[in-house]
């Protein structure tokens, strides 16, 4: 049996690794819509990528399948780096943006809300994520939302509580 995910970033002292990228841990994990293949995804901010990139390489290259890449990502340069340890994938991400203006913490943040405000949309994601949907599409066709899925939870974002439990309540049929 797996480690929970928060022992596996205390043990590894991931939070203190990375504290200097005001590192947020997100996912599927922490919102208990894992699946046997989820990994740990922690987003993180660098001014200086290759900065991030060099702490990275120092304190996390002996892990198993280490590797660092670059990518564009929302038309932001981006860092990722993959390893695997405590049998789980860890996927870090950096961008040169505000972590928490990052899409994957954006979403999450509602995504969190979400389930905070009815907790019963946990078991609909969750069947739709083991049938092969990713989450966002997961939470999009639950909650009966048009258009790119990632998109239509962005602009979630600055609806209230109140809002959202309106829109969760008008697609209970599904929940």
């Amino acid at each position: 049996m797996r480690l929970e995910v928060e022992q596996v970033v205390q043990n590894l002292s991931l939070l203190v690794i990375l504290c200097e990228f005001d590192p947020v841990v997100i996912g599927t994990p922490p919102l208990g819509l894992e699946l046997e293949t989820s990994d740990i995804d922690i987003a993180c901010s660098a001014k200086d990528l290759a900065r991030f990139q060099k702490v990275t390489s120092t304190e996390l290259s002996k892990f198993d399948c280490f590797q660092c890449r670059h990518a564009t990502w929302q038309n932001q340069k981006s860092v990722i780096v993959q390893f695997h340890a405590y049998d789980w994938d860890i996927e870090l991400f950096c961008q040169t943006i505000p972590t928490n203006q990052q899409w994957g913490v954006r979403h999450f943040k509602i995504e969190q809300r979400l389930l905070n405000i009815e907790p019963k949309l946990r078991g609909v994601v969750l069947r739709l994520k083991q049938m092969g949907l990713k989450t966002e599409p997961a939470f999009v066709h639950a909650l009966g939302l048009p258009g790119d899925p990632y998109s239509s939870i962005l602009e979630l974002e600055n609806l209230s509580n109140d809002e959202l439990a309106h829109l969760i309540a008008r697609c209970s049929n599904r929940l």
